[in-house]
């Protein structure tokens, strides 16, 4: 073991103490540090990104079985191009990193693309990959099939970022002589009100030091003309519109509660019955802490909306 010198040793001091004062003033440990541990990930955190939380990750590794379960039932179906994966309000990366890392030892070709509008989580999840390819916690084609890119999810036209629709077609996997497609798309988009953002309900510590940008919906959406869906859930409204354009199979949404995804999953519903396709698909609300359908929600905490369109939709 290397000797640490006086110098050395009263720099140490010094960055112990400055750590401790960050972290006196509530900055959150992951800014401090700079890393979170997710599934067997190390995720760079930087400020202006959210930190992905441990309810993600428990969701992510069920997404993965998911897509394992629906593979290995129906073999008949399994479409010889790569898989695709859809990522949206993508973040530090996390979630469509891991579902690499999940995924890659059992299926051969995949797919997968993170969008976000800001330019600040789309260079951390670049670094992400990176990072993750140097330290072997990915295998070394993550590098050519996953990707991150900026753009809108939201619908509406003003936006100065593309559109999801038109960041798809720069990648062939996605934009084909069919159309646009996917084959699964999974989100934690923004999903706290503006009164819950402020009246204590979010930590003073997210509250200060996390971006809003990422907690809270921004109002410039087509979703917010229809009077009857909150601010809290427009991501899901429209993000749910650009799954159905692109035929998703399954779809996965982070929701606050098991109230939003009780909303959320009659907004979805309501949807895919305009366009005749409600009988298609079969919806399941679950919680980090009971990942299998039925399991009793207690009225707090992130849940998960899983929504699995029929294998004879797909005939």
């Amino acid at each position: 073991m290397a000797k640490v010198t006086p110098g050395g040793r009263l720099q140490q001091n010094k960055l112990l103490r400055s750590m401790c004062r960050a972290r006196s003033r509530g900055v959150p440990l992951q800014y401090i540090i700079g890393d979170q541990p997710f599934g067997d990930l190390q995720i760079l955190c930087r400020r202006n990104v959210l930190i992905p939380r441990a309810e993600t990750e428990s969701f992510t590794v069920h997404a993965s079985k998911l897509i394992l379960k629906r593979l290995d039932e129906h073999p008949e179906v399994t479409n010889p191009q790569p898989l695709r994966i859809l990522d949206l309000c993508s973040g530090t990366g996390a979630i469509a990193l891991l579902l690499h890392a999940l995924l890659a030892n059992k299926i051969k070709q995949m797919t997968i693309l993170g969008i976000d509008i800001s330019s600040t989580a789309v260079t951390l999840a670049s670094k992400n990959l990176e990072h993750n390819l140097h330290h072997g916690f990915l295998l070394d084609r993550a590098r050519t099939e996953v990707h991150f890119r900026q753009g809108n999810v939201l619908s509406n036209h003003d936006s100065n970022f593309p559109h999801v629709d038109k960041v798809l077609h720069e990648f062939p996997g996605f934009c084909n002589q069919s159309g646009l497609g996917c084959d699964v798309l999974i989100s934690n988009p923004p999903y706290i009100a503006p009164n819950s953002f402020w009246d204590g309900t979010t930590g003073r510590s997210v509250r200060i030091y996390e971006p809003k940008l990422a907690l809270v919906p921004s109002l410039e959406t087509d979703a917010n003309m229809e009077e009857h869906i909150r601010q809290e859930d427009v991501f899901y409204h429209d993000i749910f519109q650009s799954a159905m354009r692109l035929g998703a199979k399954l779809i996965v949404f982070e929701c606050g509660s098991y109230a939003q995804a009780c909303r959320v999953v009659g907004i979805c519903e309501d949807i895919a019955g305009a366009c005749a396709r409600r009988e298609e698909l079969a919806f399941h609300i679950v919680s980090s802490s009971g990942l299998e359908p039925g399991t009793h929600i207690s009225g707090s905490g992130p849940c998960a909306i899983i929504i699995e369109r029929s294998m004879a939709s797909e005939a």
